[in-house]
């Protein structure tokens, strides 16, 4: 019995592994002109791909400050889904985001990056009752077909089948706007100088941090408000270290950007 059981074994294997070896010679072949097998192509390379030894990580030159210098305490603020999945923030990074929601009451609010809406959810149960999110994710659709490029590991979390599933359902759904698009493509004129708090968490390649940082500024209202970076001086994500390095050494208007402190948060306040 015990000789069936492991020749049925070898042989389920055997076809497993012959309908892979299938699989893989359509995917590198016919399998390239077709944009669902192209993703996966690139699911793979990401999968494998390790850190370039020649591209080492930008240090951080940011000044850092304490949470204390930004939120005195930490009362008053709901903590909706506190549990964290990949390419989520942290915890504590999501008490401190809340936190300034809190504080600053930011009536409208824009998200580069859903992702699986967790965050949209937090700003959405924080800011005040009249406030609105708008929250704009890049659909899968359009993985393979960005205007500016993309860094790999970014894959992961746009290929997915929604766009914010954990604020579905919630009883701030209805402060929340779900928009899709690029956002090097995407239109953002009707929410110019309107703005009071925008949170940048999309492409983290060093492109997108520009443009992503160049679209925020001009949604701020009258040149005031809070922009919060996710990811800065984060491993793989050197995109956007260089990029804030970059407009903090070479532009005055940026000098008062400030990295929190036991988090990946760069904070810009313009009160």
């Amino acid at each position: 019995m015990e000789i069936k059981v492991t020749m049925k074994k070898i042989a389920d294997f055997v076809m497993r592994y012959i309908n892979s070896l299938l699989h893989c010679l359509f995917l590198f072949s016919i399998g390239i002109f077709f944009a669902k097998y192209r993703a996966i192509l690139n699911k793979i390379n990401n999968d494998f791909e390790e850190p370039k030894k020649s591209d080492p990580q930008p240090k951080a030159i940011i000044p850092e400050i304490e949470i204390a210098k930004i939120v005195s305490d930490f009362t008053s603020i709901q903590i909706k889904e506190p549990i964290i999945v990949n390419g989520n923030i942290s915890l504590l990074e999501m008490i401190v985001m809340n936190k300034i929601i809190n504080i600053y009451s930011p009536i409208n609010l824009f998200e580069i990056g859903t992702f699986d809406g967790r965050t949209t959810l937090n700003m959405a149960a924080n800011c005040p009752k009249s406030a609105k999110v708008h929250t704009l994710d890049l659909p899968k659709e359009n993985l393979d077909f960005t205007k500016l490029p993309i860094v790999s590991r970014d894959r992961q979390y746009i290929d997915k089948k929604f766009s914010g599933n954990v604020y579905r359902g919630t009883d701030v759904e209805h402060k929340i706007s779900q928009l899709y698009g690029d956002s090097a493509l995407f239109d953002f004129s009707p929410f110019n100088n309107t703005m009071d708090f925008v949170f940048i968490d999309g492409s983290h390649s060093y492109e997108y941090a520009l443009n992503d940082l160049m679209k925020a500024i001009k949604m701020l209202r009258n040149n005031r408000g809070i922009i919060l970076w996710h990811d800065y001086n984060s491993p793989y994500w050197y995109g956007v270290t260089r990029a804030l390095n970059e407009l903090y050494e070479k532009n005055i208007e940026f000098k008062q950007l400030a990295h929190i402190k036991g988090t990946s948060f760069a904070c810009l306040i313009l009160a």
